[in-house]
């Protein structure tokens, strides 16, 4: 079982540690604007880190279950890699969390810049077709 998780384990650090590299690969090879582009959505990788930082979280509440209830089987120095581990895994989610805030205020930007302004009577703007309906 032990060594299931630890292959899992390891491929999800490929897989996260093969998408940072490709990332840089992108940015310095020149494809800076598409780069900036993928930052400004919400893409796969991050949905790949989310998903490592609930199932950490989720082991690491395991263990630490585990070592509340029997705390004479574990040594002093689980207790620091345990705490250790959740310090990390907290700080994951802090930088996971700002990333969404600024790919939501990227979007709120480009929406803001991109519409055409309604006027102040209340008539739709010239151009601003998605107030009235489609015909069937």
């Amino acid at each position: 079982m032990y060594f299931i998780l630890s292959a899992a384990a390891a491929l999800a650090a490929l897989v996260v540690a093969g998408f940072a590299v490709f990332a840089a690969y992108a940015y310095f090879r020149g494809e800076r604007e598409s780069f900036r582009a993928a930052l400004a959505r919400w893409t796969a990788f991050d949905y790949v880190v989310l998903g490592l930082f609930v199932l950490g979280t989720l082991f690491l509440l395991a263990d630490a279950v585990g070592v509340l209830r029997e705390r004479d089987a574990y040594p002093f120095y689980h207790y620091g890699y345990l705490l250790s581990g959740l310090v990390y895994n907290a700080l994951a989610g802090v930088f996971l969390f700002v990333r969404l805030g600024l790919t939501l205020k990227l979007l709120s930007a480009e929406g803001k810049a991109g519409g055409a302004p309604a006027s102040s009577t209340g008539e739709a703007a010239a151009g601003d077709d998605h107030r009235e309906p489609h015909q069937a």
